[in-house]
């Protein structure tokens, strides 16, 4: 067993004496279950105490176990709308509610080039967060392709050039649309992106996977649904960006999608769910609760790793469901049903915005470990509303700089590689 030598020096009140102090040895299995609870930024200053502690950044076993109570602390990773920065901000922090200013740090900024921006020759987009890695794709309009790459904010490291794929203007102006997914493939232990191409009132054309290990786009079996959409644009550079993207859940790449684009009834709307692993897809009904079609469309997202269901109901509520447990049909169970009025937004302000206009205005973010506290983003207000479920009770966030809500990712602290 090895052991990390620690010299202590004798404090003032101490008597003075020539024989010093004997040091204190500690053993291998306290210092790795010290410093698997540090937070990033402070375990990479201990890595020079010994040989073994800075053996530990590079051991996958390690790297697990800091994974695991690093969660116990979750973040968001917000994006600032004037600067483009990607900020991550502990939940904490949000939920205490104090006046905020973020701070602009250099290795924050994605290559400081917008995250939009339809002048400009490069586009950035955040795809998905998952594990402490942040994946984003790199549109050129110089070069007309698509390209990816894995950040980790927390050790400031970003993995090379990921799946580079051939977007001409030929292909885009077909009136496509294009969807990407980020997760983890539990059964091969890899990151993967998902990428779906398809037409407008169509099914899908292309559906491929890319893995972080081999870097190769594959092709898997066509989509069985067309992905919902909202307002679609020809342009190659808004493309990429639909209200109801997929989301990551357990090893799995969700979107909620219809049979048939054309038809809005309760029965044609459907879950299809892709296992990372298998590269198989599942259908999922949605809830026997959900009776009456809505003017806008809904969504689906993640809160506390359970699936999510929200819609609004007759322009007056805005309700939210649950699959308790992933897959099972009977599990979904109605969370939160709330009036527009106690959560403050203007009923005559939402008519007005989705007047004619299906896009989604609001979606659930986060919601608290102790299931008392809902964080929702909305499209009529600058600033996010947290819901306090146990005495009704609601607030505004209170951050100087403007945020765009709608690409807020939840975020954990890591020490994973992007090279994995």
């Amino acid at each position: 067993m090895h052991a990390v030598k620690m010299n202590l020096h004798p404090s003032h009140s101490q008597h003075s004496s020539n024989t010093s102090q004997s040091p204190v040895f500690l053993p291998d299995e306290l210092v790795t279950e010290v410093l698997s609870s540090l937070p990033v930024k402070s375990f990479m200053r201990m890595r020079c105490l010994s040989k073994f502690s800075n053996s530990l950044f590079t051991d996958p076993i390690f790297i697990r176990m800091h994974l695991l109570r690093s969660a116990r602390n979750p973040h968001l990773a917000l994006v600032t709308s004037k600067t483009k920065t990607i900020v991550p901000l502990p939940i904490c922090h949000l939920f205490e509610n104090p006046p905020i200013t973020l701070s602009d740090e250099p290795h924050y900024l994605i290559n400081d080039v917008c995250l939009y921006q339809s002048n400009s020759r490069v586009i950035h987009r955040v795809v998905g967060s998952c594990n402490g890695l942040i994946c984003f794709l790199t549109y050129s309009i110089l070069h007309q392709d698509i390209t990816f790459r894995l950040w980790n904010p927390s050790t400031r490291t970003i993995s090379k050039t990921l799946g580079h794929l051939d977007f001409s203007i030929d292909r885009v102006s077909q009136a496509r649309s294009l969807k990407f997914v980020f997760g983890y493939d539990n059964l091969t232990s890899t990151y993967k992106v998902v990428f779906l191409n398809f037409q407008l009132r169509n099914t899908i054309t292309e559906a491929k996977v890319l893995s972080s290990v081999d870097n190769v786009w594959r092709n898997i079996q066509n989509f069985p649904a067309a992905p919902l959409q909202f307002k679609f644009r020809f342009h190659p550079v808004y493309s990429f960006h639909h209200d109801n993207d997929g989301v990551y859940l357990s090893g799995t790449a969700n979107w909620l999608g219809a049979f048939d684009y054309e038809v809005k009834s309760l029965e044609n709307y459907v879950i299809i769910s892709l296992d990372l692993g298998t590269e198989t897809y599942t259908q999922m009904h949605l809830p026997h609760g959900f009776v009456e079609m809505p003017r806008v469309d809904p969504t689906i997202g993640v809160l506390k790793n359970r699936l999510c269901f929200s819609y609004d109901f007759r322009l007056t509520h805005f309700v939210i469901w649950q699959m308790m447990e992933f897959g099972v049909q009977e599990s979904w169970t109605q969370f939160l049903q709330i009036s527009y009025l106690d959560l403050r937004i203007s009923v005559l302000d939402f008519i007005r915005h989705n007047f004619g206009d299906k896009e989604i205005f609001m979606v659930p973010i986060y919601l608290s470990e102790n299931d008392d506290t809902l964080i929702l983003a909305s499209r009529l207000e600058e600033q996010a509303i947290m819901y306090n479920m146990r005495d009704n009770s609601v607030e505004r966030t209170r951050i100087t700089n403007k945020i765009r809500w709608f690409f807020v990712k939840e975020y954990v602290e890591s020490l994973v590689s992007t090279s994995e």
